[in-house]
């Protein structure tokens, strides 16, 4: 496995007082490659069976009951991340907006607040592509409202997909 992480540096605002964030800047971008069949990577990304095993970073879990998915573009989908030390609830949810087996998976993406409101949304877009030994899998999310929930959505994501690393590596 390896991984490439991009996110462009903040330039000065026009005033020159401080860092403003250029559209390219608010987006996540991470890179990963999996020593496994396409097939397979684009079966844990969407099967909800699956989610449970990898979704969250270390430290959470999200209960396969905790997830309601209408796989179609236009579906829906819900679910939730539980803090594993504290019990503390993370919802989300968003829709799905192009799906394309087994190369393209597009999603929005927003937390759900206490008050039953949604928190800002994203895009997410999943792109695999088939490489000599296995997948490759493009990842982007945004853009996002500041830098700092771009940097921490990544640290997020990036824990997930060691976690699909694993789930994904063959059993012995």
């Amino acid at each position: 496995m390896s991984e490439h992480v991009t996110a462009e540096a903040a330039v000065p605002d026009h005033e020159g007082t401080g860092p403003a964030a250029l559209p390219d800047d608010l987006m996540l971008v991470v890179t990963r490659e999996f020593q496994v069949p396409l097939g397979r990577v684009w079966s844990a990304l969407t099967d909800p069976d699956q989610a449970p095993a990898w979704w969250g970073p270390r430290g959470f879990h999200t209960p396969r009951e905790s997830i309601d998915t209408d796989l179609e573009i236009g579906g829906l989908y819900r679910a939730c991340m539980i803090q594993d030390s504290t019990g503390q609830e993370y919802w989300w949810s968003g829709v799905h907006t192009d799906i394309e087996p087994p190369n393209l998976f597009v999603f929005t993406h927003a937390w759900d607040k206490q008050d039953g409101t949604r928190g800002f949304e994203t895009e997410v877009t999943f792109e695999l592509e088939e490489i000599e030994g296995g997948t490759r899998m493009t990842f982007r999310q945004g853009p996002f409202d500041t830098l700092d929930n771009r940097d921490s959505n990544g640290v997020g994501w990036r824990e997930s997909f060691d976690r699909l690393a694993e789930h994904l590596r063959p059993r012995s």
